[in-house]
């Protein structure tokens, strides 16, 4: 199952500068550095298909996981910094980094490719070290680079890694071998040998033990010139004469060509941003990143893993997002292709399961199958799908039809569960039939868009009674606030979805605000520490109620956690800022940060139009949001502020009501555009097929709106 299944201040430390040199925005090449939010820097690089990534960091190491390359400077008596990891300015997934000493400054620049050499599901690393003075006078420097297993700090072992941990280790040529296979390669000019084990720092000694194989670069730096040296490993150990062949045709400056060349071709697939907050664009892109890598192959089909590093299975709900945030950043193709995968976990009876007691993957499978078909629209994949969902469909009424039989006292919901991580013993969870509700309308879309009438009429049937019995047993539930359990007991989960994106309650309805707080006021402890589990959903919820603060506060608060990369772990903890055991950057919280961005932008959620519902007035300083799918279609939205008093938005036409939100701080009182109609001067609304809408606005005076 497992293998289907802020400028706040981008703050700027380029190499070779001194300590304490700061500005608003330091780049180095094309590399921008921004802050580390953890306490360790920790990166991703892999690529879409390959089923292993390397880590880089924490400090100057790459990993395969099983194998690491690490460097140090073993003759400076005096402290050595080492940066954060940074991605290039366009989200481009190649790592940078540098350690300083008082004497030296050392950049380093890594990139991942497939290699043909390799198979299709296997990469190749290269690292390019470049080292400066940075006295006036020359420095004799020594560059050591050690070969050995994990590193110290976070890490994680591949999901295929072997069991022997016995190492029998030696030097072929500039080859590191290691049980009879090569796990990496030095520099032609390196002299190669081991280091005794007195000259070991104690800080480098986790997986780099008194056998553990060492090269050592040496160089003369004259103010003014540079020293260079490459090294590369493979995702997976080679054989000898395959690596002997690789060797001879491996050139870093070629690689890092093709790895740009290759992400940038990934990355105009998808739907451009650009807004006034640079946080946000590089966050955009870095989460697109996250989810290309989060792929792999299963002979012609796409995968949608977890993470690119530890977390390398298929989760239903995790690729339900998944599915979600690739079609509305525009990669169509690649989020119906996820989407379809869902279709292997679906037994005969109809039920969708991707790990024991999860009774919402069914909803969740149809869920995303039905996204993936109407951003943008699409009659014949939703034909395609009809299939998987009438067997879902028929698996949930017979399960509802099952506890009525029975009299349980939750009759006409799903039966009991016992899903492993919720920490309870067995109960009728709230999540599981508000995703399933969500399935009956999936299946309702799907059917009407492939022009199936009689499956439609069923599913909507269905959903409506369903909701009807949800809400009673919502009526009549435990406690003062929405449960996760009908019977109670339960921490929060899927109760946390009701308002969006199953829909079963109104987004305005006050238990989801009841909800959030009780969310918010438990958000230090661990069990919240799961991105999921503190309220995206919720705040998704308040941005349809209005309560556009709310969505901004949750942005805002990973905006704050995000990582030198602008990656995102799948848990943190809110009070010390660590992730306590799943690596950055993982597909879920990428996921949400990109539907909750999107929709505070463009909303088809209702059956109108709706732009700027996160009402920020400084997006409407010149964003422009391309090739963005809505169930209306693919549009091209402009917000701009020509004058203090002026706003002004621009779009691709669609057949609804198209509807823009004031921004927070100013009022609407006049329409200048033919067509436009001014409501409480909060919204300003424009008839199907309008493409553009200008207004006058005025500064909010005293209590700010709701």
């Amino acid at each position: 199952m497992r293998r289907i299944a802020s400028l706040v201040a981008l703050a700027l430390l380029a190499p070779g500068c001194g300590p304490g040199r700061r500005g608003a925005d330091a780049t180095v090449g094309e590399a921008r550095v921004a802050p580390e939010h953890y306490p360790y820097s920790i990166a991703a690089l892999g690529f879409p298909g390959a089923q292993r990534a390397f880590q880089v960091g924490p400090g100057s190491v790459v990993s395969t996981g099983e194998s690491a390359l690490e460097w140090r400077l073993p003759d400076e008596p005096g402290p050595i910094r080492a940066s954060p990891v940074w991605f290039e300015r366009d989200g481009v997934p190649i790592a940078h980094w540098w350690m300083v000493s008082s004497r030296e400054s050392l950049a380093f620049e890594a990139a991942a490719v497939p290699e043909a050499a390799l198979g299709d599901s296997s990469l190749m690393l290269s690292v390019r070290v470049t080292a400066t003075a940075r006295t006036a006078e020359p420095v004799e420097m020594a560059l050591e680079a050690r070969v050995g297993g994990r590193p110290e700090g976070p890490g994680f072992v591949p999901w295929d890694a072997g069991d022997d941990d016995g190492f029998d280790e030696a030097w072929d040529g500039t080859l590191a071998i290691r049980n009879d296979r090569v796990v990496a390669a030095v520099d032609p000019a390196a002299d190669r040998g081991d280091v005794p084990p007195s000259m070991l720092h104690p800080a480098h000694t986790a997986g780099f033990g008194p056998g553990a194989l060492a090269a050592r670069c040496q160089a003369r730096l004259v103010p003014g010139t540079h020293a260079t040296w490459t090294f590369w490993m493979p995702a997976y150990p080679l054989p000898s004469g395959a690596a002997q062949k690789l060797e001879r045709s491996v050139r870093h400056d070629r690689v890092v060509v093709r790895a740009r060349e290759r992400w940038r071709h990934w990355l105009a697939k998808s739907a451009h941003l650009e807004t006034p907050d640079v946080r946000v664009n590089a966050a955009w892109r870095a989460a697109l990143v996250t989810l290309i890598q989060c792929q792999e192959r299963r002979g012609a089909e796409w995968v949608p893993v977890g993470s690119p590093l530890q977390d390398r299975e298929v989760a239903i709900r995790d690729a339900a997002r998944t599915v979600r945030a690739l079609a509305v950043g525009g990669l169509t193709s690649l989020a119906r292709a996820d989407a379809w995968t869902l279709r292997r976990f679906q037994l005969e009876e109809g039920v969708v399961l991707s790990q024991r007691g999860q009774l919402d993957g069914t909803g969740q499978a149809l869920w995303a199958l039905e996204q993936a078909a109407s951003l943008p629209p699409s009659p014949g994949w939703s034909g395609r799908c009809l299939a998987v969902a009438e067997a879902g469909l028929r698996w949930i009424e017979g399960q509802r039809r099952a506890t009525r039989d029975l009299k349980l006292p939750w009759r006409g919901l799903l039966p009991f569960a016992e899903p492993p991580e919720r920490g309870a013993s067995r109960a009728q969870l709230v999540g599981n039939d508000a995703w399933a509700l969500a399935g009956c309308r999936a299946t309702a879309a799907l059917a009407r868009r492939a022009g199936n009438a009689a499956l439609a009429r069923r599913a909507d049937s269905s959903g409506a009674e369903y909701r009807v019995t949800i809400l009673a047993a919502l009526r009549r539930a435990p406690g003062p606030v929405l449960p996760a359990a009908w019977q109670g007991g339960v921490r929060d989960g899927g109760n946390l979805s009701l308002g969006y994106p199953t829909r079963v309650l109104a987004p305005d309805d006050p238990r989801l605000a009841r909800l959030a707080a009780r969310v918010r006021g438990a958000g230090g402890g661990p069990d919240s520490a799961t991105h999921a589990d503190p309220g995206l959903d919720l705040a998704q919820a308040a941005l349809l109620a209005g309560r556009a603060a709310d969505a901004r506060a949750a942005l805002a608060t990973l905006l704050a956690r995000l990582s030198s990369t602008f990656g995102l772990p799948r848990r943190f903890d809110w009070a010390g800022s660590t992730f306590p055991d799943d690596l950055p950057p993982h597909a879920v919280p990428a996921a949400e940060l990109l539907d909750l961005v999107r929709n505070m932008l463009v909303s088809d959620t209702r059956d109108t139009l709706e732009l700027g519902l996160g009402g920020m007035l400084a997006w409407w300083g010149g964003t422009r949001f391309e090739g963005a799918p809505t169930r209306f279609g693919v549009l091209d939205l402009a917000l701009d502020r020509p004058a203090p008093d002026r706003l002004e938005a621009r779009w691709t036409a669609v057949r609804v009501m198209t509807r823009a939100r004031i921004p927070d701080g100013v009022r609407a009182v006049e329409a200048l555009s033919p067509g436009t109609r001014i409501v409480r001067g909060v919204w300003a609304e424009c008839a199907p097929g309008a493409t553009s809408l200008r207004v006058r606005v005025v500064p909010v005076v005293g209590r700010a709106r709701r």
